[in-house]
């Protein structure tokens, strides 16, 4: 059997508030707040819209609305005037100044039991000066950690969990001006640093940190090198992206390279030094015994025999002298005026007989081209060494024969010659390193010394040796010497004579 529910009945609730227990609630509210009625006079105001009020200018009780401070431009009139023509709620913000704090108003038309004719309005001010010193905190923060990054010396980037970028610094704008916002940081990178970024992006964004040595690709298509250091982004505990530091550090690995090119020339010359010291010791009582027993011998083998060592001894001694050079890079040396044709000419026949016989499967085509008497000051011995180095090695680079230029030129400051040949040619990193000592492309068969003296010789007469090649291409040495001030005068002498 079923039971009936009993009849839904209605309670009308009415108002049991009085009136001084409303006045008690409404001064309670931590805004200010005004009621006016339908003529728009103020009836009511609690005690902080007293004090925000108070701020401003003075009111009493009774005051019209347009008498107070409401106002949104000059030409909009009252603002509770509008909200009572229009029915509708206004908002908006008084800006604070040195007298008043910031407020926001809100007017809200009201009606009393259903009466559109005895309509009020109530007006909520609201302090807002917390929320803009906050707001201002906030900007000048940020302002100040945008300043601090495009001050780094590192470029920064933030990347999404994926590896995409969403925030650069300047100095990667500058760095990298072709790079956009979404596109990944990766695509930036050489091929060969390519797998260990997206490695440790995939890393950071698990939460570790990682560090590296990387080459990243330039606009101009140059790669640079960079020291990264890539860690999480971290938001609410948990990695919300990926900050990326790189600092650029190619100008400290050359210095590095420099310094060690100069530790090893340091250890070379020294090493040179030793030997050079000790082997001129023993050509000493060689040449020595070698005198005493020519002048007791009288027999004229014997004493042909004692010249031959005597002349070996001198040749040793020369040798030896030149070791010493190339450990001395920095020797006070005397040059004279050396003309660059004879030097090229004279030096190409001395050095004939070694690409005619290493050339008779594969011949070697040699060509000359000399523009006029050019003069320069230095040693011509230790210039015709540098020549035949450079011969030797052109010669070395034909294997299967080829043609090899030699050739002068004068500038207005300088003296030039060349050395090229057609040969297999070296790649960008080989030809960075073709100066240094003990460095050579050529296996047993090579010391590494040549090229590196040859720098200390051209380095020693105040002139430039630079090099240009590619593989398949051939290669290029051109060296430029100061021009003779001696032969320049004597020029200009017999110029002025025969005016």
């Amino acid at each position: 059997m079923s039971q009936e529910l009993p009849p839904k009945t209605s309670v009308e609730f009415q108002p049991t508030m009085s009136h001084e227990l409303l006045t008690r609630a409404l001064q309670a509210v931590a805004d200010g707040l005004f009621l006016f009625d339908s003529e728009k006079r103020l009836i009511f105001a609690n005690e902080r819209a007293q004090v925000l009020q108070s701020n401003l200018s003075q009111f009493r009780i009774g005051s019209r609305c347009c008498e107070m401070f409401w106002r949104t431009g000059e030409d909009e009139g009252c603002v509770v005037d509008r909200a009572l023509d229009n029915g509708l709620n206004i908002e908006f913000e008084i800006p604070g100044n040195q007298l008043a704090k910031p407020l926001f108003i809100k007017v809200q038309p009201i009606g009393v039991d259903g009466d559109e004719i005895k309509r009020g309005a109530m007006v909520i001010a609201h302090d807002i000066s917390a929320l803009r010193r906050a707001e201002a905190e906030a900007i000048s923060h940020k302002s100040f950690m945008a300043n601090l990054a495009d001050r780094s010396p590192d470029e920064i980037y933030a990347l999404d969990r994926i590896g995409r970028i969403t925030w650069v610094n300047q100095r990667a704008e500058m760095g990298n001006p072709v790079l956009m916002i979404g596109q990944r940081l990766v695509d930036f990178i050489a091929t060969d640093s390519r797998d260990e970024v997206s490695d440790a992006i995939t890393r950071a964004a698990a939460g570790e940190e990682t560090q590296a040595e990387i080459l990243a690709v330039r606009p101009d298509e140059t790669n640079r090198d960079f020291e990264a250091n890539i860690s999480p982004l971290w938001k609410d505990g948990e990695v919300d992206g990926v900050l990326v530091f790189l600092r650029d550090i190619t100008e400290r690995k050359q210095t590095q390279e420099l310094v060690s090119q100069s530790d090893k020339l340091r250890a070379v010359g020294e090493l040179a030094a030793g030997v050079a010291h000790n082997l001129n010791n023993s050509l000493t009582v060689i040449k020595g015994r070698a005198q005493l027993l020519q002048m007791k011998a009288t027999d004229p083998g014997t004493l042909k025999s004692l010249q031959v060592i005597n002349d070996a001894v001198e040749d040793g001694g020369k040798t030896l002298r030149r070791i010493l050079e190339f450990a001395r890079r920095d020797s006070i040396q005397r040059f004279g005026p050396v003309e660059l044709h004879d030097l090229i000419t004279s030096t190409v026949e001395i050095a004939r007989p070694k690409w005619q016989r290493e050339s008779d499967q594969a011949p070697i085509e040699v060509k000359i081209a000399c523009h006029g008497p050019v003069y320069v000051k230095g040693d011509q011995a230790e210039l015709r060494e540098v020549v035949l180095n450079l011969i030797f090695n052109a010669v070395d680079a034909m294997p299967q024969g080829g043609l090899m230029e030699v050739g002068t030129r004068g500038e207005i400051d300088s003296g030039c010659f060349w050395v090229a040949d057609t040969g297999c040619g070296m790649s960008q990193e080989t030809v960075a390193r073709v100066f240094e000592p003990f460095f050579t492309t050529k296996g047993a068969r090579g010391t590494g010394l040549g090229l590196s003296a040859s720098h200390g010789i051209i380095s020693r007469h105040g002139g430039e040796i630079y090099v240009v090649s590619d593989p398949g291409e051939g290669t290029r040495f051109e060296v430029r010497l100061p021009i003779s001030d001696t032969i320049s005068r004597l020029i200009k002498s017999e110029d002025e004579v025969s005016v």
